[in-house]
């Protein structure tokens, strides 16, 4: 069973039916994205359908039934892609992302589709989340 397989049964079970639109226009913005090599772009599918399900879910990536296919490397980067929002702020986790690119490129690349897609959602997006994602874009660049 392949990564993006495993990645798409597990969101089902765990999301909410925003969270899991959300996810798969995160999917669109990777997959549109012609910085990332054709070889790099089956993880970074498989990671933006994941990104919000440890921080958002009870979900665990080596505990989980559903995860047929494990892989350290993902798990490394859905550790990078999840924040602990008590613990670290929003501009520390960014850093931290983008200081492990030359690592773990792809935690990147789906952080930087995630907040196009928030950017990008007029109907939801405040003046409140719209500020903190215009002020943390400069952690990424």
């Amino acid at each position: 069973m392949s990564v993006i397989t495993d990645a798409i049964k597990v969101a089902r079970k765990y999301y909410n039916k925003n969270t899991y639109y959300h996810a798969m226009r995160v999917v669109a913005f990777v997959v549109n994205d012609n910085s990332i090599p054709k070889e790099k772009l089956e993880k970074c599918v498989a990671l933006a359908i994941m990104h919000d399900l440890q921080e958002d879910t009870k979900f665990d990536y080596f505990n989980d039934p559903d995860i047929q296919s494990y892989d350290s490397y993902i798990k490394k980067c859905l550790e990078l892609l999840t924040r602990d929002k008590e613990k670290v702020s929003y501009e520390d986790y960014l850093i931290n992302i983008k200081s492990n690119f030359n690592s773990y490129p792809e935690a990147y690349w789906v952080k930087m589709a995630d907040m196009k897609d928030h950017l990008s959602e007029t109907e939801t997006l405040t003046d409140e989340l719209k500020e903190k994602y215009l002020n943390a874009l400069p952690c990424l660049l």
